[in-house]
């Protein structure tokens, strides 16, 4: 025995020199010497690195059109991609849009022609354009260095010149008529929402004063635009529009600040009240609904007599409950409606995370609805306006605009808990049963009052006949 011991502990003192000879040799470094040279080049790397975050915080301040975000794109792609035309970088260079850069030629050819553009006139239309570059490409959210200044300049030219000239309505130019063709013109009008197919306001602003002199001082850009987006300003004109929509920084902002102008200002919550119970759920609590005149999406109100009602409201999301009436402005349900609103959701989720008033607004409206029931209630009380023809149809699209919405925050918090509180109270059921059973119209009235007073005299008929017999 004592020679194993003898024996194991030989073999160990032979084992332990070894041991720290591997470990030095794996992990001592400090018999490398420094390769200056390698180390010279990691520091300028870093130094780069470093001077390209100060322009990213540069491009924080320009920034405002994004590439949607994957969670988005992955639910309904076409939502987002332009069927017909590519505006700005984004997606220049698309196969199946290609047709349309000749268009832009033309269009470019009838302006030169009918505004006298000689040589000296387009230069400086480009000067204006190279001398905004690095804000127009900081506007963007990606950096697009594979396009050269040249091309950039011309891409964004052409492009602001394609959406002015369509913006006007050009009737009367020969390159219009012959080029965009009807059934043309509506695709091409959703194509300039789209978040991703975007030109800066400013520059397409400065060309068109420039550019278009006379146009512009009779017309505004703005005024030109609000009549190119028709029904979805929600306005009936400029006069009464806020600073929001002025300072819209694109289409898709303008859409987005049209639909927010005069919305009740509301404070958000991070610790949320969902609503619990669907349309016709709180019907048969009493809750009645009431279509508001209000075209600002957001301004929604309750008042504790529940009855849905059609304010005069002109902000669609502004909605109200009081006395248990939920007065919602008219949502109007068309072809178009999913894309558009998809992509001011998207850019809310974007650049305005903590001001997503449509994305509160569409969330409200998914707890609301559960079913083509509901959609129909609605539709019936003049909230909806159903384009679709399918109550089933407008139901899925609303459950589905949020399917990549988290509930991390409301505006609509207060009428949440509002409607929640009038749900579960009990008297609220037993009143909205009388009313919905028994005195649903004039003429179920008048049965119920007559079958209770024939019940009475009835009674009284039996009390007195019993007296009589005692």
């Amino acid at each position: 025995m004592n020679k194993q011991v003898d024996q194991i502990m030989e073999d160990d003192r032979e084992s332990v020199p070894n041991k720290g000879k591997d470990i030095a040799s794996t992990s001592c470094v400090s018999n490398i010497k420094p390769n200056t040279g390698m180390t010279g080049d990691i520091l300028t790397q870093l130094q780069n690195k470093m001077g390209s975050l100060t322009s990213q915080q540069d491009r924080a301040e320009w920034c405002c059109i994004y590439r949607v975000p994957n969670s988005f794109r992955k639910v309904r792609p076409e939502a987002y991609t332009p069927k017909l035309i590519s505006i700005g970088p984004l997606h220049r260079g698309d196969e199946r849009l290609k047709d349309m850069e000749e268009q832009k030629l033309r269009y470019f050819k009838g302006f030169s022609e009918r505004n006298g553009m000689d040589k000296k006139k387009i230069e400086d239309l480009l000067i204006i354009i190279q001398d905004k570059e690095p804000c127009i490409r900081a506007s963007y959210s990606e950096n697009f260095s594979e396009i050269t200044s040249s091309e950039f300049i011309e891409m964004i030219l052409l492009d602001a010149v394609f959406i002015i000239e369509f913006l006007g309505d050009s009737n009367d130019s020969e390159h219009y008529s012959e080029s965009v063709k009807p059934w043309m013109i509506f695709d091409i009008r959703e194509d300039l929402m789209l978040l991703e197919n975007q030109l800066p306001f400013f520059i397409i602003k400065e060309i068109y004063e420039k550019g278009f002199s006379k146009q512009a001082t009779c017309f505004p850009f703005l005024d030109l635009a609000n009549v190119y987006l028709g029904k979805y300003t929600c306005s009936q004109g400029l006069q009464n529009t806020d600073r929001d929509v002025e300072g819209s920084r694109h289409f898709t902002d303008l859409l987005r600040n049209f639909m927010l102008n005069g919305a009740i200002q509301r404070s958000n919550s991070f610790n949320p009240i969902k609503l619990k119970y669907n349309a016709v759920m709180l019907r048969e609590a009493g809750v009645k609904f009431q279509v508001t005149e209000d075209k600002c999406l957001v301004n929604i109100t309750f008042e504790e007599r529940v009855k849905f009602q059609v304010t005069e409201d002109k902000c669609l999301v502004n909605v109200t409950f009081e006395e248990g009436v939920l007065k919602i402005p008219r949502l109007e349900v068309d072809y178009c409606f999913e894309r558009l609103v998809r992509n001011i959701m998207a850019l809310e989720q974007c650049c305005y995370p903590f001001e997503a008033y449509v994305c509160s607004y569409i969330k409200f409206m998914d707890h609301l609805i559960d079913s083509a029931e509901d959609v129909a209630l609605l539709a019936e009380n003049g909230i909806i306006l159903n384009w679709l023809g399918d109550d089933a149809a407008v139901s899925n699209m609303i459950n589905k605009l949020c399917e990549t919405i988290t509930d991390t925050y409301t505006f609509y918090d207060d009428i949440c808990k509002k409607m929640n509180a009038h749900y579960k109270n009990r008297w609220n059921h037993r009143k909205a049963t009388l009313k919905l059973v028994y005195f649903p119209n004039v003429w179920r009235g008048t049965a119920t009052v007559a079958a209770a007073i024939l019940l009475i005299l009835t009674l009284i008929q039996t009390i007195t006949s019993v007296k009589s017999v005692f």
